[in-house]
């Protein structure tokens, strides 16, 4: 483990601390800085110190818990002893460009049965944006049904977005070799918290599995990948994520070079200069695309150190820390970002700008006029070739140099005419169908279907085998796949994924 993640481990100073009326907190309950295992209470005692829940439904919630401190363009550092609990969320953008955030959003959100038990499973929360948006406090991550159904605790993280969790320059090399992987080590943080502390929310430290959707899954193979990630987790869940096209170091320092020159930053003390700017200006210099159809320049880099090599790469050769997987995509990932296609000039015209040279056998595989829509096959083209099959190249990854099994599934329930969209699964997990939106009503089937994926979510965290129904992963390519009723496939989309095997070996 590397040393800063050993000195988070340890715990945060008990030094008397000012309140915001001006008064010093003297300290009485100075011993806060000792986690005891223990079923979950009103008020638990952490390394951070002293954190206070409240009752959400049959569990108790502990928010904003600051399990490290940033330190831009630095890594995260021991969080203080100091009991501080507030909801917030990394700096970024929304969609139409306003920003929100502030840099003290090291935070984790506990949610924990109230009943005493023996030490639960736990599971861990990586959420996805893309890197540069999104936060563990959107309600779609509400862990208390998934705590309640799955009889285990919840933890939901966040971690540094865009530029100041992801940017690599020269000039930040040469201070640590943390440089472009800040959010990585916040992740990582944020799981050596977990395996110091959980056991006084009544969790079991020895059986975390880390999970995470889209950017989220991509940082969970990171984690699998990651020398300093050892003993953090037991299993691992990756929902529409990839363990390829991580960028070089050499990739990610010109990409901030170009950050570091948009900031105004090209001579002198640049790491200085950089730290002088207000945290919105760092996010406005050189903001990353969101859009699932293009690549973020903000991920995880391959450093040599805290990311050896490719995630891909590591579990090909056996490297990596080995943990029973479950890996699975969405039947129409991309429907809500492919634009209007005219006509089927416009269909060939798009896949050649997106595939160069492999654009000749992506059309011949996916003809338009095998599909209802030229629309509907650039969908289902960016679908396969970034989600599906990848899912499948990770369980023959993984099944191939470990003895853990690996579990695949395909999402295709639709209970909208956008259809199995990216990131739909993520609120039958959580069981926060009510998020959706403000006029959505879950139906009697939509619940139906939450309770299913909830029953094997739960099963496979407590056990590393989901229900008795979901077969272990062979090269025959069984799936659990999640329609109107769970069930198993053989072979999804088998022919298509033959075609992105050679085409992105």
């Amino acid at each position: 483990m590397h040393r800063w993640l050993l000195l988070l481990a340890a715990c945060g100073s008990s030094s008397p601390s000012a309140a915001p009326d001006g008064s010093v907190d003297v300290g009485i309950d100075a011993p806060a800085c000792t986690p005891t295992p223990g079923a979950a209470a009103a008020s638990v005692v952490t390394t951070s110190g002293t954190v206070h829940g409240d009752v959400a439904g049959s569990t108790l919630a502990y928010r904003g818990i600051r399990y490290a401190s940033a330190q831009r363009f630095a890594p995260p550092a021991a969080a203080p002893c100091d009991g501080d609990q507030q909801l917030t969320v990394c700096p970024q953008l929304d969609d139409a460009g306003n920003f929100s955030g502030v840099e003290d959003c090291l935070r984790l959100h506990v949610w924990a049965p109230s009943s005493a038990a023996a030490p639960r499973p736990v599971f861990v929360w990586i959420h996805g944006g893309a890197n540069v948006a999104g936060a563990a406090t959107d309600a779609v991550y509400d862990g208390a049904a998934l705590a309640t159904a799955g009889d285990m605790v919840v933890v939901t993280i966040d971690y540094r977005l865009g530029q100041l969790g992801f940017v690599d320059h020269p000039a930040l090399a040469a201070e640590n070799e943390a440089a472009g992987n800040y959010g990585l080590l916040d992740q990582l943080a944020a799981l050596a918290w977990v395996k110091t502390n959980i056991a006084a929310f009544g969790g079991d430290p020895a059986n975390v599995t880390v999970a995470g959707e889209s950017a989220g899954a991509r940082d969970t193979c990171s984690i699998v990948a990651a020398p300093g990630a050892a003993g953090l987790f037991a299993r691992a869940i990756i929902e529409s994520g990839s363990c390829r096209g991580l960028p070089t170091r050499a990739t990610a320092q010109a990409q901030g070079m170009t950050f570091a020159a948009a900031a105004g930053c090209t001579t002198g003390d640049i790491p200085a200069c950089l730290r002088a700017l207000t945290a919105e200006q760092v996010i406005r210099a050189a903001p990353g695309a969101a859009s699932i159809l293009v690549s973020t320049p903000y991920q995880p880099e391959i450093d040599g150190t805290i990311q050896p090599v490719q995630p891909a790469q590591a579990i090909a050769a056996g490297t990596h820390n080995h943990a029973a997987l479950i890996v699975g995509a969405n039947a129409l990932e991309t429907n809500r970002e492919v634009p209007a296609i005219a006509d089927e000039a416009a269909y060939e015209a798009a896949v050649k700008a997106s595939y160069g040279a492999l654009s000749t056998q992506v059309l011949a595989k996916y003809p338009a006029s095998d599909f209802p829509t030229p629309r509907a096959a650039l969908v289902r083209v960016t679908t396969d070739g970034r989600f599906v099959c990848p899912s499948r190249a990770i369980a023959r990854d993984f099944t191939a140099t470990q003895d853990e099994p690996v579990y695949r599934y395909f999402f295709a329930y639709a209970p909208t005419a956008l259809g199995a969209v990216h990131g739909l699964e993520v609120p039958f997990v959580f069981g926060t169908l009510g998020s959706v939106s403000a006029s959505y009503v879950p139906t009697a089937a939509d619940q139906a279907v939450s309770a299913a994926m909830q029953a094997d979510w739960a099963a496979f965290a407590r056990t590393g085998a989901p229900t008795a129904s979901w077969p272990v992963w062979t090269p025959s390519d069984p799936v659990r796949t999640f329609e109107a009723t769970a069930g198993t496939a053989m072979g999804v989309r088998a022919t298509y994924c033959d075609l992105w095997d050679q085409l992105l070996p």
